[in-house]
């Protein structure tokens, strides 16, 4: 006699290897003949933009540009400020264990450290350090049995788990374009030194078969102007958009992640009706990148025994993953900023250019604690007559705990970092008081190891019911349930239930006894 496994089959993506790769791309940068003479540099940007991946047996090999922002002052010309851009291309490999062409890759990047040493008047030599993270995912298909046929007496234990699939993954892009023209009293521009951008998500909606995003691009220009005195201008705008994003299977009560970044904006400076270099038109891509996850239910069969025959029960291990919650949420973290000993005093403060860190976080009860810092770059013009640029840089860091509900120590987590508003006041000549609006998006999962049925082996000879007294009293153990009583016995437990008046069997505690009685089976 046989017992037929009843089966089902689900899929869920998984992580089979992950690993962190550093490239360093260095080089020196020469002063365009069009630039002058490099006096002093205050600042040295740079950020990343991964061009493609590829998996291959046992690494993720990756490539890249590095864009490169240099802001200086020269002495031997007028303007307070000049800029210059460069880039250069990387390649890496991350090198990770157990994965295959056949997986998937998810590549993310950061630019840790920056230097720079000023070889000459004319050239710059430039080194940043990239932190490159890679994952492999696989897409697996699991086999569980949900019921067994075969047998009319054997007896069946179920249990219903939970497991996050990932419903779907999409990386589009999103045009913005914005123009503005300045002001009557405004001077006309010379030229647009620096951009930066901060991308921030204020509004998704998940309907069916579509993902919603509104999102704001926080624009900053720093520019000169041909006025005569206090050349150097910022003008800072709000960018709103909307991105509809089709992924097949959605649905409104599933979970869902977006990540927002913009690595190029295109600028151009026209001039008005009257011949005036004052229109300023913005353009640039939002690159959006969606993961919808849904977290399911399934029953499974977990284990198995006849009343009337011995069985083996053959079993194998599956991992999978649960996502326990997610949130987002935002810290403000304010700090005075002291300028270095024997700088010269702020009069005003042009640019403060803020990079969140990660440096730890670990899931606790019901949160997620995470350590950072900002790298936070200012510049300013002293109060001296001749109106000198200046910068200077400070690390601050911070602590903050998020808020995921059903969290707990052990659980892996993930943060995501980024800024969404940066506010400055001075203080007095020597100090600045920044206010920085930090975004953090955690999620929490639960990796848990489930035993299948994958086989059961039936004894040939029946369970002798006339070795057994009629009666036997039984003592609560340790750990013991009515399930592995009732197994042991060859018993059912509505059975145990019925002889003890069983009301609860949450109630019973160690000690307590229990009758169970011998159950034949009579044919006429």
């Amino acid at each position: 006699m046989s017992v037929e496994l009843i089966k089902d089959s689900f899929e869920f993506e998984q992580v089979v290897g992950e690993s962190i790769a550093q490239t360093i791309v260095e080089g020196d940068i020469l002063v365009p003949d069009t630039k002058p003479d490099i006096t002093r540099v205050l600042s040295v940007d740079a950020r990343v933009e991964l061009n493609k991946h590829k998996v291959e047996d046992g690494k993720i090999a990756v490539e890249g540009i590095t864009y490169f922002k240099i802001l200086y002052v020269s002495e031997k010309e007028e303007q307070p400020l000049y800029s210059i851009d460069s880039s250069a291309g990387f390649k890496q490999d991350i090198e990770i264990d157990g994965i295959s062409a056949e997986v998937k890759g998810e590549v993310t990047a950061d630019v840790e450290h920056i230097d720079f040493t000023i070889n000459n008047e004319r050239k710059i030599g430039v080194k940043a350090i990239i932190n490159l993270m890679g994952k492999g995912i696989e897409k697996k298909t699991v086999e569980i049995t949900k019921d067994l046929a075969g047998l009319e007496d054997i007896q069946v234990l179920k249990e219903t788990f939970q497991y996050t699939d990932v419903v779907g993954v999409d990386r589009s892009e999103a045009l913005v374009k914005d123009g503005f023209e300045l002001g009557e009293e405004e001077y006309e521009i010379v030229e647009i030194l620096k951009w930066d951008v901060t991308v921030s998500e204020r509004e998704t909606r998940i309907t069916d078969g579509k993902i919603i995003v509104g999102g704001m691009v926080n624009l900053e220009l720093l520019y000169v102007d041909e006025g005569y005195e206090d050349q150097l201008k910022v003008i800072k705008r709000e960018i709103p958009f909307t991105h509809f994003v089709d992924v097949a299977n959605v649905s409104e009560d599933m979970q869902y992640r977006v990540r927002l970044s913009m690595n190029e904006l295109y600028h151009d400076v026209k001039e008005n009706i009257r011949g005036e270099k004052k229109i300023v038109e913005v353009e640039g891509i939002v690159k959006v990148e969606t993961k919808v996850m849904d977290t399911q239910s399934r029953e499974i069969l977990v284990d198995a025994y006849s009343l009337s025959r011995e069985l083996e029960i053959l079993e194998e291990q599956i991992e999978l993953k649960e996502n326990v919650g997610m949130n987002r949420a935002n810290v403000l973290v304010r700090e005075t900023l002291d300028i270095p000993p024997g700088s010269s005093s702020i009069a005003e403060v042009f640019s403060i250019n803020v990079k969140p860190i990660l440096v730890d976080y670990n899931a606790t009860i019901d949160k997620v604690a995470i350590e950072g810092i900002l790298e936070v770059t200012v510049i300013y013009r002293a109060m001296e007559e001749l109106r000198p640029l200046y910068s200077f840089a400070r690390e601050v860091p911070f602590r903050h705990y998020i808020e995921v509900e059903g969290a707990s120590e052990g659980m892996e987590a993930g943060v995501d970092l980024f800024i969404d508003g940066v506010d400055h006041s001075i203080v007095n000549g020597e100090q600045v008081e920044i206010k920085v609006n930090t975004g953090a998006i955690c999620e929490v999962f639960y990796t848990k190891f489930i035993n299948v049925i994958s086989g059961i082996e039936v004894a040939e000879e029946k369970v002798d019911p006339k070795t057994r007294p009629s009666l036997t009293i039984y003592y609560m153990q340790p750990e013991d349930t009515l399930w592995k009583i009732a197994k042991t016995y060859h018993t059912t437990v509505s059975k145990i239930i019925e002889t003890n008046q069983i009301e609860d069997p949450a109630d019973l505690k160690i000690g307590d006894h229990i009758i169970i009685e011998k159950i034949y089976s009579f044919k006429f």
